[in-house]
């Protein structure tokens, strides 16, 4: 995926953070949006958005961040 693609799933999973948080960052509102991204996601995007966590100024927020490292944790534990 070229860059652009990659700032739009970082804009996106920014956006389903700020939606399923109400102001709150909470341990429940990070599954929330793991959850929402291994069930809504395809493979590839989950697969770059993963990726991303290696960038150094990926754009993601804190919450989103958490959300996507926790599913970062599952993808791995479910190829080993």
């Amino acid at each position: 995926m070229s860059h652009d693609q990659g700032q739009t799933l970082v804009h996106m999973v920014n956006q389903i953070a700020a939606n399923l948080s109400g102001g709150r960052e909470t341990t429940e509102t990070v599954e929330g949006v793991c959850t929402h991204l291994e069930k809504f996601w395809a493979r590839a995007m989950k697969q770059r958005i993963v990726a991303s966590l290696d960038e150094p100024d990926s754009g993601l927020t804190p919450l989103a961040r958490q959300a996507v490292e926790r599913l970062a944790e599952r993808q791995t534990a479910k190829a080993g």
